[in-house]
């Protein structure tokens, strides 16, 4: 069995086996502001109406957002101590590598503010989904969008062919997704074998054209962030020696808003690049 297909099985396997956290009752805030597009999200997809005191206006960038038709209902902020205040919220979340200063300043004021990492898998989308409902005192809103999202990966992954065919993800200026990354993760169980990963590339980087070359992968995907855009940087899509790998197989598009963040949107990425794969 190839180590693509076992961790393919081994995922699923964890998705089905996947039970819901313990956690604590509390009372569920009132006011929650969401300072970060990633929490932003899980708010929108998560919390009752009257609990959203005001997302990111990233939230209703539908080339960023998942949530952007949802989110055009609330008011929008900045990530300004000022506005955060005038909001009075008894909940801030915000998200990413690290604290803002903003954040800071208002959990040093006595404000409450929670903090979720980035995720990169489905165990991090699963535990701050879960976290985020526990918090709204939602818990089982939490579980049935994360049954939802598990049911729709394992019937998109369930009976792809057998041989994990070569791809990579090429963006503007040249960069890729390696491993340690939500399209790492999403190629795997789709039944695609990651060229960046295996090139030893970790993270979002660029890589060579001439490795992209060589390593002829037979299918390559992209996500333009603001389509009918050109910039110089998207140009480089269209590079000769690009069109003519792709000539058979032109390039597939699948938005960023499906990888900035890590939430139930993965299902829908993978249902795309399962489906693609079928096609060849």
């Amino acid at each position: 069995m190839s180590p693509a297909r076992s961790y393919r099985i081994a995922t699923l396997l964890l998705l089905l086996l996947s039970a819901a956290a313990p956690t604590r009752a509390a009372s569920p805030p009132g006011r929650v502001v969401s300072t970060n597009l990633c929490t932003d999200q899980l708010l929108l997809l998560l919390a009752d109406e009257r609990q959203i005191a005001s997302v990111t206006h990233l939230a209703r960038e539908p080339n960023s957002s998942f949530m952007a038709e949802a989110a055009r209902g609330y008011p929008v902020n900045h990530d300004r101590v000022e506005e955060l205040l005038a909001l009075q919220p008894d909940l801030v979340v915000t998200g990413g590598h690290a604290r803002t200063g903003t954040a800071a300043l208002l959990d040093r004021l006595g404000y409450r503010v929670e903090h979720f990492p980035d995720a990169a898998d489905l165990e991090g989308i699963r535990a701050n989904i879960r976290r985020m409902a526990s918090l709204l005192g939602r818990r089982a809103r939490g579980e049935a969008v994360i049954g939802r999202m598990q049911r729709r990966i394992i019937a998109a992954t369930t009976a792809l062919p057998e041989k994990p065919l070569s791809a990579l993800f090429y963006q503007p200026r040249g960069y890729t997704s390696g491993s340690g990354t939500l399209h790492d993760l999403a190629l795997h169980l789709s039944g695609w074998r990651n060229v960046a990963a295996e090139e030893g590339i970790r993270g979002f980087a660029p890589i060579d054209l001439e490795r992209v070359l060589l390593a002829r992968p037979v299918q390559l995907f992209t996500s333009t962030y603001a389509p009918g855009t050109d910039s110089l940087a998207q140009r480089q899509l269209r590079h000769p020696a690009l069109r003519q790998l792709t000539a058979a197989r032109p390039m597939i598009e699948i938005g960023y808003r499906y990888w900035i963040c890590g939430g139930p949107m993965i299902a829908e990425a993978v249902e795309r690049l399962a489906r693609a794969r079928r096609d060849r």
